[in-house]
């Protein structure tokens, strides 16, 4: 953020100098005319030194509301579209989001909601805790930084606890070969 704010100052640094330059040459035409020293003639003396400095001055007021319309700012790359996969989890169509997402997490690797939404998918839509644990593994290697795993970690731990139990076995258990008998 201070290197944005230097940014903005080095813009401005022009307009306060032909500001001030301007009102160097502007100061006898207001001196003239507010005094009153040219009589009838003072306020056409006012009048050219407050046109002297107009330019800078407005220029200097509409800068930031300029800023506000048509930003000086802009991303080096363009940004993750996550619009795709996510119709895609609207869909049904979790692999096809799951690729999407993961096309995403290798070509934006700082981006962390691309994971957190791979986990979702498996845990809320498929309901594979393995495949879970699995995304959640790769994003931990991936991500390059620590406030973003321990983000990715405590998603994780949210979502994970959103898996229904495992469901016992409502067959009976197979019996192990050592309890049959040895063939003749």
């Amino acid at each position: 953020m201070a290197k944005a704010r230097g940014a903005a100052m080095n813009e401005y640094k022009p307009i306060l100098w032909n500001l001030l330059l301007r009102l160097l040459l502007a100061s006898p035409f207001f001196y003239v005319g507010l005094t009153g020293a040219a009589f009838v003639a003072s306020p056409f003396f006012t009048l050219a030194g407050a046109i002297i400095v107009a330019f800078p001055l407005a220029r200097l007021c509409a800068e930031p509301l300029g800023s506000l319309f048509f930003p000086n700012k802009h991303f080096d790359r363009p940004q993750p579209i996550y619009s795709i996969p996510l119709a895609r989890k609207q869909e049904g169509r979790y692999e096809e989001a799951l690729a999407g997402f993961l096309q995403i997490a290798h070509g934006w690797p700082g981006q962390v909601q691309a994971w957190i939404e791979m986990v979702d998918v498996a845990v809320n839509c498929l309901h594979d805790g393995a495949r879970a644990e699995l995304i959640f593994q790769q994003g931990m290697a991936a991500l390059p930084d620590d406030a973003a795993r321990q983000h990715l970690a405590a998603m994780y731990m949210a979502l994970k606890s959103q898996l229904p139990p495992a469901q016992p076995s409502v067959r009976a258990p197979l019996p192990l070969p050592t309890d049959r008998p040895p063939p003749p």
